[in-house]
């Protein structure tokens, strides 16, 4: 297997995208996206829950040398490729069924009035034309109020503990919850507002603590600790039920 998505936590600086292209598989054309990441130090390979393959290329790669490096594993990318998919197949969202959301489980709730479909979880409402695609529809109404909430919280926290924060954005992120940059750029997971606020409010500090200290040495986590007493028993519920969450 190639250096793949367990080589890809290169945390603090964020990758610069390069572009998508395809590749041709034995089922049909493959879409590969190139990004460029100034920590890398080789090329590196994942496929992201879409099916897509990414290659991440050193400062110093060029974009012809990492196509041959995606050619070199076309057998591999299909394998990984059909994996993902099946995986998000078999985590379709029906009706009634529980999403976790502010660490509540809700049910789905869906109700059809001519050509409009009303998708509706918790405090969450949305009508969309029918048929509703309703794992679309659900992760848009959850982006939408992490994109409304996350910004303005972590910038309270940042507020709070003296800490400067320039920019947020709101990723679906697949291997983190949240990432920074030295410049104070912060990318967070809109997968947090199924969490508990406590729990969130951990993932918001824990990047916030980073812009004070790079890595995960002791000293970082004694700022954690100083900023977020709670903080284990927040990773606690990460642990069980991290993969809860859509």
């Amino acid at each position: 297997m190639p250096n793949s998505s367990t080589q890809l936590e290169l945390p603090l600086l964020a990758p610069q995208p390069s572009g998508d292209e395809y590749l041709p598989g034995v089922r049909g054309p493959l879409q590969i996206q190139f990004v460029r990441h100034p920590r890398a130090r080789r090329y590196l390979l994942r496929i992201d829950t879409n099916g897509v393959a990414r290659v991440t290329m050193p400062r110093w790669g060029r974009r012809a040398e990492a196509r041959r490096f995606a050619e070199a594993h076309v057998a591999w990318i299909e394998r990984q490729r059909a994996r993902q998919l099946q995986r998000a197949d078999a985590r379709r969202i029906a009706p009634g069924e529980l999403v976790l959301l502010r660490g509540v489980p809700c049910p789905l709730t869906v109700d059809v009035a001519d050509a409009i479909t009303r998708v509706a979880l918790g405090e969450l409402s949305y009508d969309v034309p029918a048929p509703a695609d309703l794992n679309r529809t659900v992760r848009a109404m959850l982006r939408e109020l992490a994109t409304r909430e996350l910004p303005m919280r972590i910038q309270m926290l940042a507020a709070e503990h003296g800490i400067t924060v320039s920019r947020v954005t709101i990723r679906d992120q697949h291997t983190r919850w949240g990432s920074c940059s030295p410049r104070g750029r912060i990318s967070l997971n809109w997968r947090l507002v199924q969490m508990p606020d406590s729990v969130c409010d951990y993932v918001l500090v824990h990047e916030l603590m980073h812009l004070r200290v790079a890595n995960h040495s002791r000293r970082f986590w004694r700022e954690v600790a100083a900023a977020y007493p709670e903080y284990e028993l927040a990773r606690a519920w990460l642990r069980r039920h991290g993969r809860e969450l859509l």
